[in-house]
């Protein structure tokens, strides 16, 4: 067998194996229900999603309910495979959560009312404290504020 139909014989696998990565979720506002609340996912600046180690995918109104939803153990926190927020200032774009800037604060009406809002750099986040107020976190301070 020569090269090139070797290769046409590995190509199915080849293209098999690169779709099975995990992608960011796609998320259908307004028609996506929310995982936690049941309401539906219109607010592209505030929405969320997470993907677990299994690959099963749930999207969320904001992070104020997706953090719960693992706290509460609907899903374990260990088989979260990656988590998701919407850029605050790019909406409908979807984050790294754990690597996101954070800031908390009345001016930030998130649609459950935890007022947090994600953004992919310390600047877009500082600019728009200082523009509207609130506090600065992190990952690991947005989730210990919205788990309760």
């Amino acid at each position: 067998m020569d090269l090139k139909a070797s290769f046409l014989l590995f190509l199915p696998f080849l293209v098999s194996f690169a779709s099975c990565g995990q992608t960011a979720p796609q998320i259908d506002y307004g028609k996506a229900e929310c995982a936690h609340c049941r309401m539906n996912v219109v607010d592209q600046r505030f929405a969320a999603a997470l993907v677990t180690q299994a690959g099963r995918q749930y999207v969320f109104d904001g992070p104020e309910c997706m953090v719960p939803f693992v706290a509460k153990g609907t899903v374990a926190e260990a088989q979260v495979a990656s988590w998701y927020v919407c850029d605050h200032a790019h909406p409908g774009t979807l984050l790294d959560a754990t690597k996101a800037f954070y800031v908390h604060g009345a001016a930030f009406r998130s649609p459950m009312r935890g007022d947090v809002a994600a953004f992919a750099t310390a600047e877009e986040r500082d600019a728009a404290q200082a523009r509207d107020g609130g506090d600065k976190l992190d990952w690991t301070q947005a989730k210990l504020l919205l788990q309760q």
